[in-house]
């Protein structure tokens, strides 16, 4: 019955398994869910050819597509002359000019997190972590704190996880089969585009969606509401109240309600998450901590600190996979794509590559030497997607990265306890399943730097 089914019932049972077989088998495997067509790409001269050469054959996958009820056509969402001129309104908010100013708010936020931190504490890491970049993302970007955002945030962010979840096994299930009927229709009329919303379904997860997403619109709207006469500034919120659209009429509420739910939604969640995976990976390799706490405390670390972001990314990036439609029949190399193909470009598997990095499993921040950089096929290491697309917050990332990091080692030695049980959740990102992460933290007593100050009133 694989004619049927093709890969749905392997994909539903452990997708990451999925996208590694994939990998396994070749750079390009064919497949489909429920004879809805599905190309696996993960040879680094293929994902080129789909990212950049041909990237604009593509739009969006369908998946994250569905998710126009919180994303609008936000920069996440959106395609062609539409993202383009929002790329260019949104990008003077992440310019090297702009990052050093948001460098001292990322090493006071930091601060105050490890100044409430006690000697053999068990500390929820990746809610530490959440909450942090939340407050970073806050006074960075929008200029003020915004604490009753913050639940909203969080209640909408674990919504949509849920119900990208759900609606993933949804389609690995017989659900894919409408889903492929009405992509087979919509091709055949010209539209490979057209996805349904699925938002709208009477399930209680939809439900607890829409209700996650309201109370956020409602916020959203009173802030803008609440700044556009102050015309305060080049903060990323300011930008948007000075943007213009295509006819050079102010932004609308409504397109900058979408860029601001989705930078509240993915500018700090992404963050959040590869943080704390590095952190659970350092917590594992004890010698690598205090190796990296004992250079950084002598002010020598900042090598070190790199490598084991770089692999931190590598094992366990956010964007664990790339998703895309074909709207239109292009190639792969020699391999044909049809108009209403799904692409599925999976950083996991191809970062776990054995055909580019030895024990491709083992946490070895030491293999990111200058040599191995270069020699590193371009898309065989690609955390922030890679062409046009590339992520606009990836350089605010990797600084919030090596201030958080930092001040954190110079500190503190991880551990993580025993019967811990972590594993990931693959929800719109890689997260740790049920938002927690424990560790227990030790102050460091072999030189490091002193306890941080106490958290300001």
């Amino acid at each position: 019955m694989d004619w049927l089914w093709g890969g749905a019932l392997r994909l539903r049972e452990d997708v990451l398994a999925f996208y590694r077989q994939c990998e396994q088998q070749g750079g390009f495997v064919r497949t489909h869910v429920w004879r809805l067509p599905l190309c696996v790409v993960s040879a680094p001269e293929l994902i080129e050819d789909v990212l950049v050469k041909n990237q604009r054959c593509f739009v969006k996958s369908g998946a994250l597509r569905s998710n126009q009820l919180a994303f609008g056509q936000g920069l996440l969402t959106s395609d062609n002359d539409l993202w383009r001129r929002q790329r260019r309104t949104i990008q003077p908010a992440f310019h090297a000019q702009r990052l050093r100013l948001y460098a001292q708010a990322m090493r006071d936020a930091t601060l105050r997190m490890v100044a409430a931190y006690r000697d053999q504490e068990l500390r929820n890491i990746h809610q530490d972590m959440t909450d942090l970049c939340f407050e970073v993302l806050a006074q960075s970007l929008f200029g003020e704190d915004l604490p009753e955002a913050r639940p909203l945030v969080s209640a909408t962010a674990e919504a949509l996880h849920e119900f990208h979840h759900l609606y993933a096994q949804w389609i690995g299930a017989f659900g894919g089969l409408a889903f492929a009927a009405v992509r087979a229709i919509t091709t055949a009329f010209g539209r490979p585009d057209f996805v349904a919303e699925p938002t709208v379904l009477p399930t209680p997860y939809a439900r607890r969606f829409r209700a996650a997403v309201a109370a956020l619109d409602h916020f959203v709207g009173a802030l803008i509401a609440r700044r556009r006469p102050l015309k305060r500034g080049d903060d990323f919120l300011s930008l948007l109240i000075a943007g213009t659209d295509a006819a050079g009429q102010p932004l609308s509420d409504r397109q900058i309600r979408d860029e601001v739910v989705t930078m509240f939604l993915a500018g700090h969640e992404t963050g959040a998450a590869s943080l704390s995976w590095a952190l659970y990976l350092l917590a594992q390799a004890p010698a690598v901590t205090r190796r990296l706490g004992v250079e950084l405390a002598a002010g020598s670390g900042e090598a070190l600190l790199d490598q084991v972001m770089r692999e931190a990314l590598r094992l366990y990036p956010p964007a664990y996979r790339i998703s895309r439609t074909a709207v239109q029949d292009c190639s792969a190399g020699p391999f044909p794509i049809k108009a209403g193909d799904e692409v599925l470009i999976p950083q996991w598997a191809v970062h776990r590559s054995a055909r580019h990095f030895s024990e491709p499993d083992a946490f070895r921040p030491e293999r990111w030497t200058a040599d191995f950089t270069a020699r590193l096929p371009r898309f065989a290491y690609f955390p922030f997607g890679g062409g046009p697309r590339t992520c606009i917050g990836n350089s605010f990332a990797e600084q919030e990265g090596r201030i958080v990091l930092g001040e954190i080692c110079r500190r503190f030695e991880l551990s993580v306890p025993a019967r811990s049980d972590v594993a990931p959740y693959l929800g719109v990102t890689l997260q740790p399943r049920d938002n927690r992460l424990n560790l227990v933290v030790r102050q460091r007593r072999d030189g490091g730097a002193p306890p941080a100050p106490p958290p300001a009133p």
